[in-house]
């Protein structure tokens, strides 16, 4: 005898079962929303890595994260002045030091990235040049921009601008500005498109959350030392989000099938710093015009920054 629960189903229409059934799935499977550090966030961060492992592409991600927020609104600019959309100010990254997951310590931790063999390889070759010289050569030395997903570890001044169909997050080294698109636009057709530091983004407003979608990259790094390396098939998702007056965070989730095994999460965060005087500004970066900006190149082929001291004035 089928039981109570079982000839209801039996007694419905395909199209109502199917239905519930979704409905039920979406219930038990929903978007993760914005989780605020605390004492139980290791376990917060392994759910939203677990989320991200989901997807078997940042783009099928995106577009999950995009139809779970509905008929996605931008901001207007009336409300350009709302506390959770003011991002102004002059930042710098909350914690981290140079490693890409800044809840690591120190860096001699290793990666929490999963790594594919050919991305450990890149990692023990690394590591290995560090233990014969002790340094090594940083893209930078060539006044080249960060590139993404570094821009996110880079410790200099940031700013970040609001606007109904873009968000501009600049970050003072190299005059690097990263363009988010929110006007509803799609990504460049591949046709047109080609590999750069900073790639092609474009994103969407989930309430007060900008989620972004980047393509389009060229490889590069995660940061100095015994750090995973990028390739040009990296895509990176994010959830940017203002979680208090000082604090602007964004969730990252980096895939990239050369180098990780699976994708890699991270919680990035900056602080808006005391500025009462407006001495603090984003200013223009040259490697060759300002004496903080020169780079030390070794004989061993590594290079270094000289000591910085912003009171210097360049000689002419």
């Amino acid at each position: 005898m089928l039981n109570h629960r079982r000839a209801l189903w039996l007694g419905l229409p395909l199209v109502l079962i199917v239905a519930l059934g979704l409905r039920f799935a979406l219930a038990q499977d929903q978007v993760p929303g914005w989780i605020n550090k605390d004492g139980n966030w290791p376990a917060q961060k392994q759910r939203l890595q677990a989320f991200g492992e989901r997807f078997k592409n940042s783009w099928e991600m995106y577009e999950y994260l995009q139809q779970a927020a509905g008929k996605p609104q931008g901001p207007t600019w009336t409300q350009m002045g709302d506390a959770d959309l003011d991002w102004g100010g002059v930042y710098t990254r909350s914690a981290g030091g140079l490693e890409f997951d800044p809840d690591l310590q120190g860096p001699q931790a290793k990666t929490t990235a999963r790594l594919t063999p050919a991305g450990l390889a890149v990692v023990q070759r690394k590591a290995e040049q560090l233990r014969r010289t002790g340094g090594e050569y940083d893209p930078l030395s060539d006044c080249r921009p960060p590139g993404v997903p570094r821009w996110f570890s880079e410790p200099f001044l940031h700013e970040f601008i609001v606007t109904p169909k873009q968000t501009w997050l600049i970050n003072e080294m190299v005059n690097d500005i990263r363009r988010v698109y929110t006007d509803g636009r799609t990504h460049t057709p591949e046709s047109d498109a080609y590999p750069l530091q900073n790639g092609d983004t474009i994103g969407f407003w989930d309430g007060n959350t900008l989620v972004a979608h980047t393509r389009y990259l060229m490889q590069g790094q995660y940061q100095r030392g015994v750090q995973p390396n990028t390739s040009e098939q990296t895509t990176v998702v994010e959830r940017w989000h203002k979680v208090d007056a000082r604090t602007l965070q964004a969730d990252v989730w980096v895939f990239d099938p050369v180098n990780l095994s699976v994708p890699w999460y991270t919680r990035q965060s900056w602080t808006k710093l005391t500025n009462e005087d407006t001495a603090l500004r984003i200013r223009y970066w040259d490697c060759r015009e300002n004496a903080n900006n020169s780079i030390q190149k070794q004989g061993d082929g590594t290079s270094d920054f000289g000591t910085l001291d912003f009171e210097k004035t360049p000689k002419h």
